[in-house]
């Protein structure tokens, strides 16, 4: 049988918090990092979204936070 992926959760990595899934990083500086990670989710982590699909959407969530 396959195994069954966990949920998408926050991970500690020294000063920051990180997506379970794709990595993507959460200062400490930013305010209210539990709603900034769940519109990350919404934003990135689509249900039914294949890997690649999920890596391609954690690129732009990073170029779009990246923008001036």
């Amino acid at each position: 049988m396959g195994k069954k992926k966990a949920a998408p959760h926050l991970v500690e990595d020294g000063d920051l918090k990180r997506c379970s899934v794709c990595g993507y990083p959460f200062p400490p500086a930013t305010p209210a990092v539990e709603a900034a990670f769940a519109e990350h989710l919404r934003k990135a982590h689509v249900p039914g979204q294949t890997s690649e699909d999920v890596n391609q959407a954690a690129f732009r969530v990073v170029r779009e936070a990246t923008k001036d």
